[in-house]
């Protein structure tokens, strides 16, 4: 309880490994849950209240202990907190990456070395921790060692003083803090620089570094961006299509294709009504509508399933062949092989993971498929890695 009461802390001091740990586990922690959480907005927001407060205040702790007073050094918060609205809103496993540019944003106060390192008066930190928050009982290496020093040896009725002392070693700790006073600047190792130092003063003093740290920000902001709002803008101006069959004089609808998504090789997908995943390519003219049919077990058997080149092969629901496309001087037809929405999660994590599948004698590469995959939020949340 106490541990977690120092995560909330506002007056305390937090070392570079404990302020490196907490960020870390934080960073961590989201990823995880959010990919979890895919679809629940709402908890999605909870667990950005429940992290974003642990991070200002480990951030806050950080520049007490480094003794700095600027308060842009906390803008990585700002930018873990926009990075992760977008993630949630967008809801595209793609854009995690995103995170990387805040664990690097926030890594900055890692270069900032304790006001104490090398100084006369060394503060006692417990788990990278200073301050009112009482965590002793984690001290439990020196916890034996204090007992034995701090022993009362017999002694004679004037050296009383000595037991009040030892009394009162709680008390001195808490004064400690209360009285901790940042300025040591006499100290005779002020202009001893770390390597974290050197790195930040390098960073500052070369104009070039700046530049190109500033374009490759600049450049992954807009990849991720236009990739968002390309997926956005292709998704919305999908239109439906609807499977429909004609049965006696009248067109009744069966399956609709939603979410079309244009995959490396020269194959689509879509999505039923259902949740069930079609697949759809251009191939050679033939004569008949209906290739494969799992109800009348009838058909071409090379359709009845499609393969990879690894892993088990899923059945197929039915392959129709629709509508004749004209393509360099070739007429082609539009083959759609439908699957049950039960083999949704299984086919997709197959196509995003497998190298190869081959379906009615078509072989497909899925070179790229993981990336496209993950790139949409409707195929994303079948995506488990």
């Amino acid at each position: 309880m106490q541990f977690l009461r120092s995560l909330f802390c506002l007056h305390g001091l937090d070392n570079r490994a404990r302020y490196f740990a907490i960020c870390s586990a934080a960073h961590i922690v989201f990823i995880v849950l959010i990919s979890a959480v895919t679809s629940e907005v709402f908890l999605s927001f909870i667990l950005l209240i429940l992290i974003s407060p642990i991070l200002i205040l480990t951030s806050i702790r950080r520049l007490k202990d480094a003794n700095i007073n600027h308060k842009w050094l906390l803008a990585p918060n700002l930018l873990f907190i926009v990075f992760a609205l977008i993630i949630i809103f967008t809801q595209q496993s793609l854009n995690d990456y995103l995170l990387i540019i805040s664990i690097i944003s926030f890594s900055i106060l890692l270069t900032y070395p304790s006001i104490n390192k090398g100084k006369s008066t060394s503060l006692q930190h417990i788990l990278g921790y200073f301050g009112p928050v009482d965590l002793s009982e984690y001290r439990q290496t020196n916890h034996h060692s204090n007992r034995k020093n701090n022993r009362i040896e017999p002694s004679l009725a004037g050296n009383t003083a000595t037991n009040i002392q030892s009394r009162n070693v709680n008390n001195d700790e808490q004064t400690q803090f209360e009285s901790y006073d940042t300025s040591f600047s006499e100290s005779t190792n002020e202009h001893a620089i770390d390597i974290g130092e050197a790195i930040r003063l390098n960073w500052i003093n070369n104009k070039k570094i700046q530049l190109g740290t500033v374009l490759l920000l600049l450049v992954t902001l807009i990849t991720f961006s236009s990739s968002w709002i390309f997926s956005s803008v292709s998704e919305s101006e999908t239109p439906k299509i609807t499977e429909s069959v004609k049965k006696n004089g009248v067109i009744q609808n069966v399956l609709e294709r939603n979410h079309l998504l244009s995959m490396p090789d020269n194959f689509s997908l879509f999505i039923t009504q259902h949740r069930g995943i079609i697949i759809n390519w251009q191939a050679d003219e033939v004569s008949t509508p209906l290739l494969w049919s799992q109800s009348s077990v009838k058909g071409d058997n090379s359709c009845k399933e499609i393969s990879f080149n690894k892993g088990q092969p899923i059945r197929s629901l039915k392959v129709t062949v629709e509508g004749s496309t004209a393509i360099s001087n070739g007429s082609y037809n539009n083959y759609f092989a439908s699957f049950s929405p039960l083999d949704s999660q299984a086919l997709i994590q197959a196509l995003a993971f497998r190298g190869s599948f081959s379906l009615c004698g078509y072989e497909f590469s899925l070179k790229g498929s993981q990336a496209a995959l993950g790139q949409n939020k409707q195929y994303a949340e079948w995506v488990e890695y």
